[in-house]
């Protein structure tokens, strides 16, 4: 649609229950309103829908989880990098590199994870 301004108007009476439906669709489309989505149609605009797949629901969150998870360790190993600086001893430097080693143990089997539901939603993907 070009900038042209936007001065006639059309009215368009309908049922309350199609305008529901309509509402509901508009929902799911990049669309702000049922007249925008309305003009879409009229124009020959595209109107994106936007899908969820409910199966993926428990895998976005099992991400998010992950994604936290990886987040404060990150700021463990950030505090425990920053002990290891400030220490004079040569034993508490120790400590905080077995400290930190145990952390990075940590990532590496957040990362498995990742992977493995990485893995299973390109077969997904590649299914379909």
């Amino acid at each position: 649609m070009e900038t042209e301004r936007l001065t006639k108007l059309i009215g368009v009476r309908v049922s309350e229950t199609f305008y529901n439906q309509l509402e509901e669709k508009r929902k799911k489309t990049n669309c702000q309103s049922v007249s925008e989505m309305a003009r879409a149609i009229l124009y020959s605009e595209k109107i994106m829908f936007y899908y969820t797949d409910a199966a993926l629901n428990s895998t976005a969150l099992e991400l998010a989880g992950i994604r936290k998870e990886l987040n404060h360790i990150g700021n463990n190993i950030n505090q425990i990098t920053k002990s290891f600086h400030a220490a004079d001893a040569s034993s508490q430097k120790m400590f905080h590199a077995l400290k930190a080693a145990e952390d990075y143990r940590r990532v590496e089997g957040k990362v498995d994870q990742l992977l493995i539901i990485v893995s299973e939603i390109a077969k997904k993907w590649l299914q379909g």
